[in-house]
């Protein structure tokens, strides 16, 4: 992977880990995510003017990824309800590339070489490491973490495609911020109906900043799997688990495994040289 790829998913990483910070510790998760959904809409509509639609080659991909997004989002509250950040995050995050790998060589004829598979079994290894459950952490927890993480790896996997076959990775992303947004909001008005605009009042700022950078670290992503390996990239990606790590510890006290953030950095250095 090229350095400028490998810094720029690096930075949608620290993007992906703040916001979902931001998201743990907010006071009703579904609202918070419909305020980021707010910046995700900004962004789409920005931009769809400049970048257009993707092919038609696409939309299949963008119709199934658009429902995989929103069960992952409404799947990641529910994870967040049950356990720590630095448990429930790590473990969601750290399946994903596993997937993407899995995937991509199977459908794409996209292996990896013997350096960059250690690279991403690094990278995996200590990313599940970082969010091992305590003895006391409910079983639930876990289950919901793993479900969630194999939904990240599925539209990881389809977003890769869309922006690959869809002409342009640019108009992919556009259209699919629109997307995502618009039944995340049918579904937070189904759940809170008129407490919606009070509700959000006194974290609508924050969200729609939030929601923005981190549309930009998702425009990133899948730009990137479309010049590099997906496996590759959603590695990098899922870095962002040593970020949360750290802020967990530092904002909410939570224990962090420091071997296992020594070993993602070691799977990241190694993927630079894949």
């Amino acid at each position: 992977m090229s350095i400028s790829a490998l810094l720029l998913v690096l930075f949608a990483a620290i993007t992906h880990a703040l916001w979902n910070t931001w998201l743990k510790i907010s006071g009703d998760r579904l609202i918070a995510l419909a305020t980021l959904a707010i910046g995700w809409t900004i962004v789409g509509l920005l931009s769809l003017p400049i970048v257009g639609i993707p092919e038609r080659a696409a939309w299949p991909y963008l119709f199934v990824s658009t429902l995989v997004h929103l069960s992952y989002s409404l799947t990641l509250i529910r994870a967040y309800g049950l356990a720590d950040l630095s448990t429930t995050y790590p473990i969601a995050r750290g399946i994903a590339p596993l997937v993407v790998t899995i995937a991509a060589a199977i459908f794409l004829d996209e292996p990896l070489g013997r350096l960059g598979l250690f690279a991403v079994c690094l990278v995996v290894i200590g990313v599940v490491w970082l969010g091992l459950p305590s003895k006391n952490q409910r079983r639930p927890s876990l289950t919901v973490s793993l479900v969630t993480g194999c939904l990240i790896g599925v539209y990881t996997f389809l977003d890769g495609l869309g922006g690959r076959v869809g002409g342009s990775p640019h108009a992919y992303t556009a259209c699919l911020l629109l997307a995502t947004s618009i039944p995340l909001f049918i579904v937070t008005g189904c759940v809170h109906r008129g407490d919606c605009i009070s509700l959000a009042r006194p974290m609508w700022v924050k969200g729609v900043i939030a929601g923005v950078l981190s549309a930009i670290a998702f425009w990133v992503v899948i730009w990137a799997m479309s010049v590099a390996p997906m496996s590759l990239v959603a590695a990098v990606r899922e870095s962002s688990v040593v970020f949360v790590a750290i802020l967990g510890s530092l904002l909410l006290k939570e224990r962090v495994r420091w071997m296992a953030v020594i070993l993602v950095f070691g799977g990241i250095f190694l993927v630079r040289l894949s």
